[in-house]
């Protein structure tokens, strides 16, 4: 009976206008001079009780767009969203609006193409130092795009000291448009189609050297870090209910049953014609050598054991994600 009439005990005002405030969050106009801690319990409440949080809309937008104002970095420092495609194309409004302020972005096995709508707001988010965009079916053009408003207006991702570009198709023509990052510290161009005379270029022209190592890496993994992190769980598992709910669907249905041999069958075909380059390219500016480790870094013969051409299968990659997502 105690213990009953303490769980009826009505809360603090405090505790009820927070509720109130957190439920009706699309009728806020500015979270500019609240503390952090009302701030950071406003956001949570946010999270649990509104149903903008969960399902994409402009509302959503808006009220994630007056705590980006408020509290910058501190609602997302740094995100992991490698292998998540579905889900960022889900909610790519707000995660544009989440990206303004972040300092670290892994974007790894999404398969986003030179063509995705996310390269041309990369000149939004000035304040990013590690970029990882492993595995992501992109060419020299793409790198073109990204560095446009550096070149331009002196906007956009020019503070970048880490980049992640391992995987992709990129060639010579890239190096111009690398050019541009002048902090560059670390840049990962492993399984790329690069000559030995493109790397020669590299070097000179980005101020970098080619790392001999082939077991330390100095890209080290992006976590996800700020206020964020359980709004962007709970948007993760509505995609995989949604998917979850669609395969019970689909289960017993005879073109449902053949698409998946034919998408089986494409991912084995597909695995055996995926081959990446195995050479490692990792160029590090030496500053960073000599903090890093004792022993010298030499210069490999590159020019006898790069491939000429790097055959992948980008096409039937795509296909298996989308297989292992959707199907």
């Amino acid at each position: 009976m105690l213990q009953e009439k303490e769980n009826n005990q009505p809360g603090t005002l405090f505790d009820i206008v927070v509720r109130f405030v957190s439920i009706n969050a699309e009728n806020i106009q500015s979270l500019i001079g609240f503390p952090e801690d009302v701030g950071k319990k406003i956001f949570d409440q946010f999270i649990h009780l509104n149903e903008y949080a969960v399902y994409p809309s402009d509302h959503q937008v808006k009220i994630l767009s007056c705590f980006e104002e408020a509290y910058k970095e501190i609602i997302l420092e740094s995100m992991a969203l490698s292998d998540n495609l579905i889900v960022f194309n889900e909610y790519f409004d707000s995660f544009l609006i989440l990206f303004q302020f972040i300092s670290e972005l892994c974007m790894c096995f999404c398969y986003l193409g030179d063509s995705h709508e996310f390269f041309e707001h990369l000149q939004n988010i000035s304040l990013l130092k590690k970029l990882c965009l492993k595995g992501n079916c992109l060419k020299d053009t793409v790198i073109r795009k990204i560095t446009l408003p550096i070149r331009m207006f002196n906007k956009g991702p020019k503070n970048v000291e880490y980049l992640d570009l391992s995987e992709n198709m990129f060639t010579d023509d890239i190096i111009a448009g690398l050019s541009v990052f002048q902090k560059l510290q670390c840049l990962d161009l492993s399984g790329s189609n690069l000559s030995s005379k493109g790397i020669r270029n590299l070097e000179r022209n980005c101020s970098l050297k080619l790392s001999s190592s082939e077991t330390e890496s100095f890209i080290h993994p992006v976590g996800t870090k700020g206020w964020a992190i359980p709004l962007i769980e709970k948007w993760c598992d509505v995609c995989r209910l949604r998917r979850k709910n669609r395969d019970i669907k689909k289960q017993n249905l005879y073109y449902s049953k053949k698409r998946f041999l034919m998408a089986k069958k494409s991912i084995s075909e597909s695995s055996s014609t995926i081959q990446f380059s195995p050479i490692k390219l990792v160029f590090i500016r030496q500053t960073l050598i000599e903090e890093k480790v004792n022993d010298k870094f030499a210069y490999p013969n590159v020019s006898k054991s790069l491939p000429e051409k790097v055959t992948v299968s980008y096409q039937k990659a795509i296909e298996e994600d989308i297989f292992a997502q959707y199907i």
